[in-house]
This record gives structure tokens, sequence and C-alpha cells, in this order.
């Protein structure tokens, strides 16, 4: 392009917007800059548990699951959504088309690595599933080995999300203020200590989920007919979210995401806590049949009107909306121009 015909385009752009300032990215096979390391539960999970027979655990391999996610012939992948999940549409902003591969011992995709396992959590996680400690130590071994070099780390981007409330899961009424308080400090410590030892083996830029209002999830709202959110927890929320931001706020090249305000903004537009795939029987998950095969869910008719696809997770339109509402704190924290002349504008 001559220097004529980006100046022309440059001039174009600010008077199309106002004078404001445009994102735009460049192709998508020229900006492979970064290696992502994913780590943590089911919000950035793509396909890492083992297949098996359908349950509860497993139901990401079954149909409803996958059912809106056309990049992979609209089929189950393993993620607990219609579709894609956050890690995916981080993974777009840096230029691939998907998350990186699951983790293996003995090879690094150029794209990066995904430690994260649903059901994980920091503290309150099945001893089998990988909780955000045991992750950072498999990302250490493979730093340890030299099968990820420091060029690989120097320009590398960690997503870290314990955020769809396992830890809490098990928090009761009865649980006092004191021990609420406590608990919540465990596992905020727990995430801090797992950023900096990020920071120790040389990752520059660490993302780290904030947790959503949990009290609006479809398992906490179910009780009032998804009407009402639960008070507790988004007090729960709350609380975390304050501890986690006095322990990384003054740690330089780590950004906390807001996903508290980003869902509470996308349930405003979308269907607010009514899932898309739901139970009659509060006990039963999404794709579950009785014995003669008979479903035992109902899918609604337009999930990309759902900010819920089950009783915990986004659906992949909502996952997109609630990164979309990140995508301008994420590209300055990683420090993008704010406007890239290339043969491709994206934004």
């Amino acid at each position: 392009m001559t220097t004529k015909l980006v100046f022309t385009a440059c001039f174009l752009l600010l008077l199309l917007n106002g004078g404001h300032h445009v994102e735009a990215r460049r192709h998508r096979e020229r900006r492979k800059d970064y290696m992502l390391f994913v780590l943590g539960d089911s919000f950035v999970d793509a396909g890492n548990l083992p297949r098996s027979a359908k349950s509860k655990a497993s139901r990401g391999w079954y149909y409803p699951y996958g059912s809106s996610d056309s990049a992979h012939g609209n089929a189950a992948t393993g993620r607990l959504s219609d579709g894609l999940v956050q890690s995916d549409f981080l993974a777009k902003m840096l230029g691939y088309d998907e998350s990186p591969p699951r983790y293996s011992p003995n090879e690094v995709d150029t794209s990066g690595v995904n430690f994260a396992t649903s059901f994980s959590g920091v503290l309150n996680g099945p001893e089998e599933e990988p909780a955000l400690g045991r992750q950072v130590d498999q990302l250490r071994r493979l730093v340890n080995r030299r099968i990820i070099g420091d060029d690989d780390l120097d320009e590398s981007v960690a997503l870290v999300s314990v955020s769809s409330g396992h830890d809490y899961s098990h928090v009761s009424d009865s649980t006092s203020a004191e021990q609420m308080d406590a608990y919540i400090g465990r596992v905020t410590d727990a995430v801090a200590d797992a950023v900096r030892r990020l920071q120790d083996l040389g990752v520059p830029t660490i993302l780290v989920n904030s947790l959503p209002p949990i009290g609006c999830t479809p398992w906490r709202s179910r009780i009032s007919g998804y009407a009402r959110c639960n008070a507790r927890g988004n007090d729960i929320a709350t609380a975390h979210n304050e501890q986690l931001r006095r322990k990384l706020g003054g740690l330089d090249g780590v950004l906390l995401l807001d996903l508290y305000a980003a869902f509470g903004g996308v349930a405003r537009s979308m269907s607010s806590s009514t899932p898309c795939c739901d139970t009659s029987d509060p006990n039963a998950y999404c794709g579950q049949e009785d014995s003669s095969g008979r479903a035992q869910y109902t899918v609604c008719a337009n999930p990309d009107r759902h900010l819920y696809w089950d009783y915990l997770n986004p659906t992949q339109a909502g996952w997109n909306a609630v990164m979309d509402q990140l995508r301008g704190p994420i590209l300055r924290v990683l420090g993008h121009p704010i406007l890239v002349i290339s043969d491709e504008l994206l934004y």
C-alpha cells in the first residue's frame, strides 16, 4: 500500500468515526504473535475432560452441547456450551481461530496450551481434576523441560478463570459471615499465588477473571423461576472480587477482567437468568435422557438470545457479547496500536 493510500485510509476512517480512535486488527494469518496459556474451569475449558459415557460430568461431549458451533460442524467438542467458550474468543483476539489445544506433557502447539478442566476450582475441586495450582505445575514442567522456551514466554499471555463458582458451590446459609470472609480470603490468596507463580515463570501478561454475579446463574435463581437473583450468591461474588482487586491491583501486567459488570450488562439485553437448555427436574442435567432415551431437557429455539446455555455456563452468543464488552481493556493491556492499516480491517 503506498503512502498516499495509507494516508487516505486513515483519513476516511477518522472521518467516518467522528475523529475518534478506531480499533482494527491485522489479517488473521499475520497476527500470531502471542502464545496463549489457558488455566481454570469450564468457562475456558475447550474439551480437556476425556470423552466417556454420558453423565453430568461428560455431558459436553454429547448433544445438545455444540449445537450452535458451526466452526466444528455443530457437534459437541467437550465444551460446556452450545458452541465456543471464553478462551476461544480471546484466542480470536490474538489472531487464532480457537483456543489452543489441550495440555500434553511432551509437546506444545505454536498457539499455546489449554490446561483448563471443567469442575476445577482453587480449593474445592475433585482430586482427579487439575485445580489451578496443579495446572500451573503443568506449565512449569513444560518450561523446565524447555518444551516452552524463553522466546515463547516473552510473547505469552495467560488467561486465568476460576469463575464458574465451583469453590463456592458448597456454601450454605448457615455459613457465618466470619467463616465466609475467611474462606474467600483463602480462595483469593490462592488465585493471587497462581498469578505470581505465572509471573515468576516469565509470563508477562496475565488476564484474571473476576467472579460474575453467581447469584444470577440459573442454578441459584431457579427457585424463583429465574425471576430473581440470589442475594447471598451475589454478595459472595462482590466480596471475592473486592479481595481479588486488592491482591492483584498493584501487579504489573495483570488485568482483572470484570465479569461481574460484563455479565450484568449482557443479561439486560439477553434473557437474564433463563437458560436455553433447561430441565424440569432440578437434579437432571442438560442432555440427560431416561432409560428409554427420552430427553429430560428442553432446548430453546433461539440460543443466540440467551446469556446462559445450561444452569451455569454461557452460550456461545453470551460469551461473544461478554468478550465484546471486555475487548477494549484486553487490547489495551496487550499494547495493541489503536489503528493498524492492512489488507483486512476486522473492527
